[in-house]
């Protein structure tokens, strides 16, 4: 006797070949790059697709600015005075929704990178998109929105949104304006004169970070931070534990304040009189001329002393 399961399996089988047979109608049953010019539904076996490979002549430092809404983007630097701009996506599965082309268009001071939102997606399968940039190590780039990002090698100042994906930053050298609706930020190697990091809902990890001014802040979530040198700005988390090894070359008073859980100093020494205050302490780095903020709402913070950066 067939399990009720079994049919009930079964059945879902018809209904998605279905389903694809239908989607393929819809595509002209033309083949993948076809279904990519705007057709409201369109099927594939499963493949990856480059459908914007340009490079443009720039010089040493162009202004590269995207807007690409939820595409994934890399950045990395390259050695040559151009920029390099690839889109792919890999398909699997049945897709429905417009898919708008990303257009890159050389401008007066750059390149400039553009997609629409295209939105009313549905995916059974796999769908994804990237872009990948190879700029110059002097661009000034500016990511208006994305998905993801993932920016390496740079040597000037770097900003990035997204609404809904993971920032990560690693071996940078100049200013950086980080911000996410929802999803971690991580910086790793990274030094600059001012760094601003923001996410309304994800983690905060940094490693090796030096700034003469820092303001990182999540709305909830962890934040850790490994050989971290301080001098102005804050740290702070809405919901969250807070670890800090803040780097002996800082030069800063730092102000621990926890409104719900304890406050530990590791190998630090209090600059506070009060020995038995546990939800706030104050520490006192190198002269102490920078004044910076840790804090977070509902969660404990530890300082320790870490590495140099």
């Amino acid at each position: 006797m067939i399990s009720r399961s079994a049919i009930l399996g079964a059945l879902v089988v018809v209904e998605l070949a279905i389903i694809g047979m239908a989607a393929q109608a819809l595509c002209f049953s033309g083949p993948f790059g076809a279904a990519f010019a705007g057709s409201p539904a369109w099927a594939s076996t499963g493949m990856t697709h480059p459908r914007l490979d340009r490079t443009f002549a720039t010089g040493e430092q162009p202004h590269v600015v995207v807007d690409v809404h939820d595409v994934d983007v890399t950045v990395e630097a390259g050695s040559a005075p151009r920029v390099h701009v690839v889109e792919t996506i890999h398909a699997a599965g049945l897709v429905t929704g417009r898919l708008d082309r990303a257009v890159a268009e050389q401008t007066p001071d750059g390149v400039r990178i553009t997609s629409g939102a295209g939105g009313g997606r549905v995916v059974i399968g796999v769908f994804e998109r990237s872009l990948r940039l190879t700029v110059p190590p002097g661009a000034r780039v500016d990511i208006e929105s994305a998905g993801s990002v993932l920016a390496s090698g740079l040597r000037a100042k770097l900003i990035a949104h997204s609404d809904n994906g993971a920032i990560r930053v690693r071996d940078h050298r100049g200013d950086v304006d980080l911000e996410t609706a929802n999803g971690r930020i991580e910086l790793a190697d990274v030094q600059g004169a001012t760094i601003g990091a923001t996410s309304h809902n994800g983690r905060l990890v940094f490693e090796r970070i030096g700034a003469d001014r820092l303001d990182a802040t999540t709305g909830n979530g962890r934040v850790v931070a490994h050989a971290l040198r301080v001098v102005d700005g804050r740290i702070s988390s809405g919901n969250g534990v807070v670890e800090l090894a803040l780097a002996p070359d800082s030069d800063s008073t730092v102000t621990a304040h926890s409104g719900n859980g304890r406050v530990r100093l590791h190998h630090l020494a209090p600059a506070d009189t009060d020995e038995d205050e546990d939800h706030a302490r104050v520490v006192r780095l190198g002269t102490g001329r920078g004044h910076f903020e840790v804090s977070t709402g509902n969660g404990s913070i530890t300082l320790t002393q870490g590495a140099n950066v």
